[in-house]
């Protein structure tokens, strides 16, 4: 077996070197948290903004997607938010894929449970910043 000894004029950049070779184990906080909210944005665009632009409703204006409407509404959690995308309520369509009865439900695509919950968190959130504005996210 070779006994190698590193200088300290070389353990720098030695360390360097491993350091940037390695991969990490671990996802950012930040991708992580920002991955699920873009989807949601994305989602939003796509089955939610005919409606609900920028937070609103045109076909109910009392029924907005901004805190003192939702609360008013009595619509205060993301769970709360899931089930009325889910189920529908009064004039909202259901999105879920066992929303029933299919009155209720929208005529267009259902979506997956986990896209609702996308859904619901970025709505949640977007409710407690005041509706800023949405970037475009491609699908």
């Amino acid at each position: 077996m070779m006994n190698l000894k590193v200088g300290a004029s070389m353990a720098s950049p030695l360390l360097a070197a491993i350091l940037t070779l390695s991969t990490p184990n671990f996802v950012s906080p930040q991708v992580s948290i920002a991955q699920p909210m873009a989807r949601g944005a994305a989602l939003f665009q796509k089955a939610c903004i005919g409606c609900h632009d920028m937070g609103g409703n045109i076909i109910q204006p009392g029924a907005t997607l901004f805190t003192k409407d939702l609360e008013r509404n009595g619509i205060v959690t993301e769970e709360d938010i899931y089930n009325i995308t889910y189920y529908g309520k009064g004039r909202m369509p259901g999105f879920g894929e066992k929303c029933m009865p299919r009155g209720q439900c929208t005529f267009g695509p259902r979506l997956e449970e986990e896209e609702i919950r996308m859904l619901a968190e970025f709505v949640k959130s977007q409710a407690d910043n005041g509706w800023p504005k949405v970037e475009s996210y491609a699908d």
